[in-house]
């Protein structure tokens, strides 16, 4: 457009919103987009969630509840070396739905919004109600950094939680700066208080608010700066107390440390910083690598090998589709160049501008540490370091951050400007800014909708196991005239409850929430096993008859009421036994073999019963309590394995 006609397009422009804003005043169309914003990041999200499902921890805690283990010290407990009551708190709020995601998917969505607000208020507050603020908060709701917690529950619960603590307690501890009013301190104190209680990463708010009273609120030679730090002791005194205490606390309920390997330091950090960090910042990583377990191929091939690569490759599993980042060498290496370039252009034309730094970096590095002494030494720093959902609070962060290099803090004592005398020279147009803005959000929501799609698909048990399992199962349920069907309580395939999640790898505990439609027992009569794909199928033991034929003909072994059966010696293994019998009439009998002592039903007709067996043992009583005569034609113990139910 030629700068003719340019000239009254920018004036009639001009005239159309100043009329409006004599309409309508500045803050409330800034409060209008804020809100505009938020709605359609709840919607979008809420596309996420709506399509998405239980994985992993979400069964051991609707376990948990179901069995009824949630007493009041259940609260406290350490899960995986988190301490989170108020996350346990939320899953009692909702674990009474059982496997009904529109119920979790609605909690999720509200915390969603919780922390959406949250970030607006706290922008609002530290910066004012100005339209600059609508920059950072659109970073927030944009950023794939977050992402995990629109698709996962138990993230959502742990994180979306620690968010709106950040963010609160940011707005608070800044007003108490800016006032010196004690009641903004306590406030503060009881954000930090919801954090510690969601998430093992709040312990680095109350250093965040320490940098921000040093960094924005202190000026002069330090121990000016510390008196001044010292004057507001009400606050700093509460906030220790409350971080001592969950130090302490944290440390009371934990049972063992995380291994921890040097060899994968260097890898967690640079990958966290450069490969997980720094593309996210701008919208990546734009690139997923889809796993569900199995061995990395680079892992397997160096030198520093992840302690759960050391066993069985079956027992490296997830269940569910947990993306890692995944640019290109290329991408990673564009997208640090981009942003080392834009850190270059704001300082060079702003002073007091990267103040934030301070706090964001020492941060950012700070989580690359915590993932590599958390998770590292396990997974392997090319798994861990590339989750995007350890890193979602320093999205959070980021907005505050952002929010510092283009408006001044209100009340503060440092504020960024133009320099007089720029050290750079060169001034990028605005069609510039806001095509590089419109790349970072268009590439935000790809990478969104890419990390999603695996968990919306229903049936695909590549890209989640887990799911396609559970379906398979309900399904199966469904189809039966049975109103209760019991099953064989062994472990279920390691992909869908990996051994060291025991004993939530049985149907008894991973599954609790079906109960009474699916009752999984430790013996019956005419159990079913449910088999790798979640059908349930009729269980058999392996292997021959342990028993002699016996001594009746046509019936072997005749109870009546009692009869001790010699067998072939049994290792006191974890095995089945299967006793397959002939009865006259529906009773109860009691069978004995080794440390194990059952009451098992009998049904009238030709039938097997089952019961797992503890001890050694080479012989086996079994008594009848009911007067039903009960012959045993053959004894089986071993491992049990399903065959076609032909029913």
């Amino acid at each position: 457009m030629s700068a003719v006609t340019d000239a009254p397009v920018r004036r009639l422009a001009g005239r159309v919103r100043d009329g409006a804003l004599r309409r309508w005043p500045r803050g409330r169309v800034v409060t209008a987009v804020a809100l505009t914003l938020i709605a359609a990041h709840l919607l979008f999200r809420g596309w996420m969630t709506a399509g998405s499902w239980f994985m992993w921890d979400d069964y051991i805690f609707i376990g948990q509840v179901t069995l009824g283990m949630d007493d009041f010290g259940w609260l406290f407990h350490s899960h995986f070396s988190l301490f989170m009551p108020v996350s346990f708190l939320l899953v009692k709020s909702v674990a009474w739905a059982g496997l009904d995601w529109p119920v979790v998917a609605t909690q999720m969505i509200v915390l969603q919004a919780l922390a959406a607000l949250a970030c607006w208020w706290m922008l609002r507050v530290v910066f004012g109600n100005r339209a600059r603020i609508l920059v950072p908060l659109a970073f927030y709701l944009v950023t794939p950094m977050t992402v995990a917690s629109s698709v996962w529950w138990s993230v959502a619960i742990n994180q979306l939680p620690h968010h709106v603590a950040l963010f609160g307690a940011i707005a608070a501890h800044v007003t108490y700066a800016r006032t010196g009013r004690v009641r903004w301190a306590i406030v503060a104190t009881l954000f930090v208080v919801l954090g510690v209680g969601s998430y093992l990463k709040a312990a680095l708010i109350v250093p965040v608010l320490l940098g921000i009273s040093v960094v924005w609120f202190t000026r002069g030679p330090w121990r000016t700066r510390l008196r001044t730090l010292a004057a507001s002791w009400p606050a700093w005194l509460m906030y220790a107390a409350v971080t001592i205490g969950y130090a302490v606390a944290w440390w009371s309920v934990q049972t063992g440390a995380a291994p921890r390997q040097r060899c994968e330091l260097p890898s967690a950090m640079s990958t966290s910083v450069l490969d997980t960090v720094v593309t996210g910042v701008l919208g990546g990583p734009w690139s997923w690598r889809l796993w569900t377990g199995g061995i990395d191929p680079f892992v397997a091939a160096s030198d520093c090998v992840p302690q759960v690569y050391r066993g069985s490759p079956d027992l490296v599993v997830g269940g569910a589709p947990q993306s890692l980042t995944d640019a290109p060498l290329l991408l990673v290496l564009v997208a640090t160049l981009v942003l080392a370039a834009m850190v270059f252009y704001v300082w060079g034309r702003r002073h007091d501008a990267l103040r934030a730094a301070w706090i964001l970096v020492p941060y950012v590095l700070v989580s690359a540490l915590l993932v590599y002494a958390g998770r590292a030494g396990t997974f392997g720093s090319q798994v861990s370091a590339r989750e995007v959902r350890y890193f979602s609070d320093v999205a959070a962060l980021l907005a505050f951050g952002l929010g510092t290099v283009i408006m001044p803090i209100r009340g503060a004592l440092h504020r960024p400007g133009p320099r007089a005398d720029p050290y750079l020279r060169l001034r990028l147009p605005r069609p510039v800014l806001v095509g590089l803005a419109g790349a970072v959000v268009v590439g935000s929501v790809g990478s969104s909708v890419a990390y999603t799609l695996p968990w919306h698909d229903r049936w695909d048990s590549t890209a989640f196991p887990e799911r396609t399992f559970v379906n398979n199962l309900l399904d199966d349920l469904d189809r039966r005239d049975e109103r209760s069907t019991s099953v064989v309580d062994v472990p279920l395939p390691p992909v869908i409850g990996n051994p060291v999640i025991a004993p939530f790898n049985r149907p008894s505990h991973k599954m609790a929430s079906l109960a009474p439609r699916l009752k999984a027992v430790s013996a019956g009569t005419d159990l079913g096993i449910i088999d790798d794909d979640g059908r349930i199928q009729l269980a058999r033991v392996t292997g021959g008859s342990r028993a002699e034929p016996g001594p009746v003909e046509g019936c072997g072994y005749l109870v009546n009421p009692e009869e001790t059966i010699d067998v072939s010696p049994v290792l006191d293994l974890p095995f089945w036994m299967q006793v397959d019998y002939l009865s006259s009439m529906d009773g109860t009998v009691v069978v004995t073999a080794g440390d194990t002592s059952v009451r098992v039903p009998v049904e009238e007709g030709l039938h097997s019963m089952f019961l797992a067996t503890e001890g050694t043992f080479s012989e086996v009583t079994i008594r009848s309590e009911t007067g039903a005569a009960v012959c045993v034609d053959t004894i089986r113990v071993g491992d049990v394995e399903p065959v076609e139910d032909a029913r």
